[in-house]
C-alpha cells in the first residue's frame, strides 16, 4: 500500500493538503500568537524588567542629589583652610555635628528600604523636590564661602549674610534639608524615611536651629535681631 501511495501523486496532494489545513498540524508554522504561553511569558518577562530599572534609575538620582551637599560640604571645608576662632559654641557634640548625623535616617531608609507602592507621578515629583531642595541647600553652603561650617563657632571669616538663600528664611542649609528628606521619601516610596523626618529630622532640625540662634544674636548682636525681624527663621514668606 505504501508503493502505491508513493506512486499516486493525487493522493500526494491530499495528504499535504489535509495537513496544512488542519488547526492540529505538527509541522506547519505558526505564529506567536498561537502559542498562548509563550505570549503571558513574553508578558510577564518584559514588565518587571521596566519597573526594575525606573526604580533603580529614581533611587540613584535621589543619591546623587544628596551627594550635591555632600561635596559642597567637602569643598568648603577645603577652600576655607584654618581659621581662627571668634566664638567657641557650649553646645553638645550632637547639636554641633548636626550636619553629618541628621543624614543617618536617609542612609538607613537607603540601604534597608521598606517601600510601599506608590504612583510613578508622585514619585518624579518627590524626585524635583530633592533635587531643588539639594540645590538650595547647597546655594547657602556656597553663600557663606569660608564661612561655612559643621560646628556652631563663629571663625574670622563669618559674615551674617542677609541676601540671596538667606533673604528668604534665616537658616535656608536646613529648610533644603528637610524638605529634602520629604522628597525622598516619596521618590525612594518609603513610610520608613518619611516617619524619621516626621520624628527625627523636624525636631532635631529645629533644636539645632534654636541653639545656632542664640550663637548668632551673641555674635552679631542688634544687627542680628533686626535681621531676625526681617526675615523668618524657616518657612519663607513667613512675615
Amino acid at each position: 500500500m505504501w508503493a502505491e501511495r508513493e506512486s499516486n501523486p493525487h493522493s500526494q496532494r491530499r495528504l499535504i493538503y489535509s495537513q496544512r489545513s488542519s488547526p492540529h498540524c505538527s509541522i506547519c508554522p505558526r505564529s506567536r500568537g498561537d502559542y498562548p504561553s509563550l505570549r503571558v511569558s513574553l508578558t510577564r518577562s518584559n514588565t518587571p524588567t521596566i519597573l526594575r530599572v525606573d526604580d533603580r534609575a529614581l533611587r540613584i538620582a535621589v543619591l546623587l542629589a544628596a551627594h550635591v551637599i555632600f561635596l559642597s560640604a567637602g569643598a568648603l571645608r577645603i577652600l576655607r583652610g584654618q581659621r581662627g576662632h571668634l566664638l567657641v559654641a557650649a553646645a553638645p557634640w550632637w547639636i554641633q555635628y548636626y550636619p553629618p548625623l541628621v543624614w543617618l535616617p536617609f542612609v538607613v531608609a537607603y540601604i534597608r528600604p521598606f517601600a510601599i507602592d506608590l504612583d510613578v507621578t508622585l514619585r518624579y515629583a518627590g524626585l524635583a523636590i530633592a533635587i531643588a531642595s539639594a540645590l538650595f541647600a547647597a546655594w547657602a553652603m556656597w553663600s557663606l564661602g569660608r564661612g561655612y561650617g559643621i560646628r556652631l563657632d563663629v571663625f574670622e571669616a563669618h559674615e551674617l549674610k542677609t541676601d540671596g538663600a538667606y533673604g528668604l528664611v534665616r537658616h535656608p542649609m536646613y529648610l533644603g534639608i528637610l524638605l529634602f528628606h520629604l522628597g525622598a521619601s516619596l521618590a525612594l516610596e518609603s513610610p520608613l524615611l518619611l516617619a524619621a523626618t516626621a520624628l527625627i529630622v523636624a525636631p532635631y532640625t529645629a533644636v539645632r536651629i534654636a541653639a545656632e540662634e542664640k550663637v548668632l544674636h551673641e555674635a552679631f548682636g542688634e544687627r542680628y535681631a533686626r535681621y531676625a525681624e526681617r526675615v523668618p527663621a524657616l518657612v519663607p514668606f513667613g512675615r
